[in-house]
């Protein structure tokens, strides 16, 4: 088999891949084979996404990989490479188990899992495995209440990033090696562009006209409804211009390596309950989990050898100077 890694449409990040099929080969290699006795029945007409998950997809040798090994496998791959997957195809996903799986087989074969650091490794993954499930089935059941939220926003109502209602103005510059039809405009035109938006805003006419007026596809950006930002969420030259406007002030046009971009202030205000739940409920949950790990370390018999679990020498600022030797 020959594998394509620069030809592939998908390249599966090989830490990812590997760290999931590594739990999959064994699962792999006891899969049931099918019964070849058994009658053809309505499932085989059934498309692939509904067949069985013990219906074996991949074989290399006798290794007998089943769909829901594959699924499992996808499941536990980044977004993008999912995404990638569902609209280029199963294909590359199969080629790498294929070869993850032949290798192993020849590991194998050279009895490399016997090999001391081998097993260590195999043992520290699983100890990393069980630890981390351990530690997400802690996280899942702390359940967070009402009380505690509202509690922990009335302590820290002013931690949080005050928010900005914006409308944001946007025009594409054309590069200096632009080539004729390309979009986006120079930098001057860019401005002079933002200050006719400007001036028809505080004219008051309508934000969808303006819109229609003056929103070039892949040009001129003019969203006629405003966005909510927090501050600190934009790059800097952006949030500081955002944050030290106020109600209904435009900022001057903000040059950025791409485009030429307009502010206008709106209002600003602290985010309300509502809005910072989430976090609180992610603060919360992650003071608790703390707090039963530290339970946890406290109740086990941990020893660590102090000669060597040494820690390490306080730093100083000043180095000390060497000794002068003694005179005779």
């Amino acid at each position: 088999m020959r594998i394509r890694r620069h030809q592939t449409a998908i390249m599966i990040p090989g830490a990812i891949l590997a760290g999931a099929l590594g739990a999959l080969v064994c699962v792999a290699q006891t899969s049931p084979a099918p019964n070849p006795a058994a009658k053809p029945s309505a499932q085989s007409a059934t498309p692939p996404e509904a067949a069985s998950p013990d219906k074996v997809v991949l074989k290399v040798g006798e290794t007998k990989v089943t769909k829901a090994d594959v699924d499992f496998l996808i499941g536990n791959l980044n977004p993008q490479v999912q995404q990638a997957v569902t609209t280029q195809g199963r294909k590359p996903v199969g080629d790498e188990y294929a070869m993850m799986v032949l290798l192993s087989q020849k590991a194998q074969d050279q009895h490399l899992d016997a090999a001391p650091d081998i097993q260590r490794k195999i043992a520290f993954q699983k100890l990393q495995i069980l630890a981390q499930e351990e530690y997400q089935k802690i996280a899942r059941a702390i359940q967070i209440n009402p009380d505690e939220i509202n509690t922990y926003y009335t302590a820290h109502k002013g931690d949080f990033p005050e928010e900005a209602e914006i409308h944001e103005f946007v025009v594409t510059k054309k590069p200096a090696d632009a080539k004729p039809g390309d979009p986006g405009l120079s930098a001057e035109e860019a401005k002079t562009r933002l200050t006719e938006i400007q001036k028809a805003v505080e004219a008051g006419t309508n934000m969808e006209d303006i819109a229609k007026k003056y929103d070039v596809p892949n040009t001129v950006l003019v969203d006629p409804k405003p966005v909510t930002v927090r501050k600190g969420q934009m790059i800097p030259a952006l949030d500081k211009a955002a944050f030290d406007l106020q109600p209904n002030q435009f900022s001057a046009p903000l040059e950025t390596p791409r485009a030429m971009v307009m502010l206008q202030m709106l209002s600003r205000h602290q985010p309300d309950l509502k809005t910072v739940t989430p976090q609180i409920e992610d603060n919360l949950r992650q003071e608790k989990v703390r707090a039963t790990m530290d339970d946890l370390k406290a109740k086990a018999n941990i020893w660590m050898d102090p000669d060597y679990f040494k820690e390490a020498p306080p730093s100083s600022s000043t180095p000390e100077q060497p000794k002068a030797p003694p005179q005779p």
